[in-house]
């Protein structure tokens, strides 16, 4: 966690995320499927976890929520503050490992994690114990991330992939496929500083999540073409994200 939280601050400085006209105009960082899912948040606590610089933050306290935000990564944490304080929003962001979470952090209505989140996760049956400890009693645990199929799999041209990660190794030290890598490496190349990442099947998920005492709600699986760039129209035809979620009874 030590090495990924330098690698994270190295890239801190190259993602701003969405500009402040995209909130002030009604932008929204959550999608239509999230939004659906995750129902009115007025009045409601927001944890949101692995934050980075709090776009989706934002948008939960443009929707009346009230949210705490953590991330491991100070510089992220600083951009959010920046950008929260413009639009006048009253987003508490906080430097914690989502590992590690301070007792005093806890009694949530929504835990949310959103794509590129999961996979920082070195063990996801204690995450899910511990965001469980954290929810109130009919809270709801949200989590909408990149589909583990879509980690594994790389498109080497017009209807053609091959794999390049092992769906049942868990872990990874780098990336074999860049472009499972964080967008903003794409422009500015990776760090040379060692970092562990993560793939957790939708199994490992969904059973961490039932063992930690949490009623599965709602499984959702959709396509991005985006991702699966160059592999053609088939690319309509795969799974790239998921949105889980799963509440406290």
């Amino acid at each position: 966690m030590r090495e990924n939280r330098t690698y994270w601050e190295q890239l801190a400085p190259h993602r701003p995320g969405e500009p402040l006209e995209f909130f002030r105009e009604g932008g929204s960082a959550l999608t239509e499927p999230e939004l659906a899912a995750i129902g009115d948040v007025r009045g409601r606590r927001v944890l949101h976890l692995a934050c980075s610089v709090g776009d989706e933050s934002l948008t939960f306290a443009q929707r009346g929520a009230i949210v705490t935000a953590v991330d491991l990564a100070p510089s992220h944490l600083t951009t959010g503050r920046v950008k929260a304080e413009a639009l006048g929003l009253p987003v508490e962001f906080i430097e914690q490992d989502m590992m590690t979470l301070d007792p005093a952090i806890t009694g949530f209505d929504i835990i949310y994690i959103s794509w590129g989140g999961l996979c920082w996760v070195p063990d996801i049956t204690q995450w899910t114990q511990i965001v469980a400890e954290r929810l109130n009693p009919g809270g709801v645990l949200v989590i909408s991330e990149h589909h583990p199929l879509w980690e594994v799999l790389t498109v080497r041209g017009p209807n053609s992939l091959s794999i390049s990660s092992d769906y049942f190794g868990t872990h990874r030290d780098g990336y074999t496929d860049p472009s499972k890598a964080p967008q903003v490496t794409q422009r500015i190349g990776t760090p040379t500083v060692p970092h562990r990442s993560y793939i957790w099947s939708l199994a490992a998920v969904a059973t961490a999540t039932l063992n930690a005492g949490l009623t599965l709600q709602s499984l959702q699986e959709f396509p991005e073409p985006d991702l699966y760039d160059g592999l053609g129209e088939q690319a309509s035809h795969l799974p790239a994200t998921y949105l889980l979620t799963a509440s406290r009874p």
